[in-house]
């Protein structure tokens, strides 16, 4: 395989009728059902479309952005943790994923400490985030929990590498350039991945966020 070509297309559970009866509020647990994986991606973009649409969006808390962008980062190391031990699996490497999954496990208890739920968290809110709810003890947690994930991961895949097998197999595959994202209107981790500093969480107004 050298190259993919991305299809878009839509999940055929009925959600755009569902919210037409429905509040905003009342519409937000259904976008947890579109990835099971990473559901806060699907939330943040919705709060986002909410706040853009609506008269209060020159009244907006920057604080929501950060503790957002925290969440979602911690969505996408679940993500990659997931990609990465799955695939190492499939090319007959089982140790990856015994590794991954524990610290998928404890990513998950962060998101039970605030949401009380592992999965479907309805994290976010337009407007608002449930501040009650978040512990002071957490990002002390998160600290130690970077370190301690960092070696533990080091270990499981940095001998993947330099593995002949998974190079000839990932190497090069479904890259994109700049200009294709740009005329796609790419945004988010394949944006950046392909060099372009557009980050629509951090700065409102302008693709280009701050790192």
């Amino acid at each position: 395989m050298q190259r993919a070509d991305a299809q878009f297309g839509l999940l055929h559970r009925g959600t755009e009728k569902l919210m037409e009866m429905r509040t905003f509020i009342q519409s937000l647990p259904y976008f947890d059902r579109f990835d099971y994986v990473a559901n806060v991606f699907q939330e943040h973009a919705y709060c986002l479309a909410v706040e853009a649409l609506s008269a209060m969006s020159n009244s907006y808390d920057l604080s929501l952005n950060y503790v957002r962008t925290l969440f979602d980062e911690l969505s996408r190391i679940l993500n990659h943790l997931l990609t990465l031990s799955a695939t190492s699996l499939d090319l007959s490497s089982m140790g990856p994923i015994f590794w991954a999954f524990e610290e998928r496990e404890r990513i998950m208890e962060f998101f039970e400490r605030v949401t009380g739920a592992r999965m479907h968290t309805a994290i976010y809110k337009p407007f608002e985030f449930d501040w009650t709810a978040f512990p002071k003890s957490l990002f002390l947690d998160l600290a130690k929990f970077l370190m301690r994930c960092s070696r533990s991961l080091s270990g499981a895949f940095l001998g993947l590498l330099n593995n002949r097998i998974l190079k000839s197999r990932l190497a090069s595959v479904g890259m994109i350039s700049p200009s294709k994202s740009n005329n796609y209107s790419i945004s988010g981790i394949i944006a950046r991945g392909a060099g372009l500093r557009k980050d629509l969480r951090l700065k409102r107004g302008n693709f280009y966020g701050a790192y």
